[in-house]
């Protein structure tokens, strides 16, 4: 679903950009560019902060591709056909992989939805603040002149 609106946007920034080549749209793919996008398969943590041989094998890979005047997509999914779909840091858009995508989101919108119920209850619950009583005449006549004689 997310990779589909990914298409849909760049085909659409392709036809409203008349004229220019789409070799030209799309940078070099450079090495610690994907090298935030990919894991090490061995220690699991980002190959731009892995030390391992692994990670050694991985970024000559990467280089070698680069050198191959191959894309990011295309070096990615070199790796992935290399090393698995383990190797990359985001997971897939589809399948058991989606749930990475949506859990989050629910629980945010859980949340909100929890706090906003809370909110409204307490608000509800909280007792209400009595009206002021009137003042006595004879108090508020007294009150009058107090104020009166304070403002000379």
């Amino acid at each position: 679903m997310i990779r589909v609106a990914a298409i849909s946007a760049v085909v659409a920034l392709l036809v409203a950009v008349p004229g220019v080549p789409a070799a030209a749209q799309q940078p070099r793919a450079s090495l610690p560019d994907i090298e935030d996008e990919v894991m090490c398969t061995i220690c699991g943590t980002l190959l731009a902060e892995s030390q391992s041989p692994q990670a050694d094998r991985e970024r000559a890979l990467i280089r070698e591709l680069i050198a191959k005047g191959e894309d990011k997509d295309q070096i990615k999914d070199a790796l992935v056909a290399q090393y698995g779909p383990r190797v990359l840091a985001t997971p897939s858009g589809h399948g058991f992989d989606l749930l990475a995508w949506l859990v989050p989101g629910l629980g945010i919108v859980l949340a909100a939805a929890a706090i906003a119920f809370g909110l409204r209850r307490t608000l509800r619950d909280r007792p209400r603040q009595p009206a002021p009583a009137a003042l006595d005449p004879a108090d508020a006549a007294r009150l009058e002149s107090d104020m009166n004689e304070t403002e000379l």
